[in-house]
């Protein structure tokens, strides 16, 4: 059985009946002697077509950020440069150089959000130190092995 079809008069009368008047979806039916089911669907069909009209009853859930876009863009930049920056250090930060006062915690889901953990910072960490062990390793092998075992020797190290 093929879906029923509705005139194209009796749908745009559900939009107007729910957003002008402020009828229910109850009296919506009971007036045009139709089922919830097709009230509901012409409704969604309408949020989905039409970007400008919304449901008068869905809220957008919490508060509104207090840190924007830009001030987003410069914490990741800031900690991008600064990878062992307190968090601290960079509230006192964003405070001199935009004017945003937020509290630790705002910072702390910030950051997780943008996906700098206390583990990547510690991740730079290792690899900066990687860098200089590779650099002292390359220093003590220019070195001659006996000279190193006399020096050793001399200062009552036992090797």
């Amino acid at each position: 059985m093929p879906p029923r079809t509705v005139s194209y008069d009796l749908e745009l009368r559900i939009p107007m009946l729910r957003h002008v008047y402020g009828y229910s979806i109850n009296k919506i039916c009971e007036v045009l002697g139709i089922r919830k089911s097709l009230v509901y669907k012409t409704l969604h069909r309408l949020y989905a077509t039409l970007s400008d009209v919304t449901c008068p009853n869905s809220r957008t859930a919490g508060r509104c950020r207090s840190l924007n876009y830009e001030d987003i863009n410069y914490i990741k930049s800031h900690c991008h440069l600064h990878s062992s920056v307190f968090l601290d250090e960079l509230q006192s930060d964003l405070l001199s150089r935009r004017g945003v006062k937020v509290s630790m915690s705002t910072f702390f889901r910030t950051l997780r959000r943008l996906g700098i953990t206390r583990k990547e910072v510690s991740r730079r960490a290792l690899e900066w130190n990687d860098e200089k062990r590779a650099t002292f390793d390359k220093a003590c092998h220019s070195f001659n092995p006996e000279k190193v075992a006399a020096f050793f020797r001399s200062s009552g190290y036992i090797i």
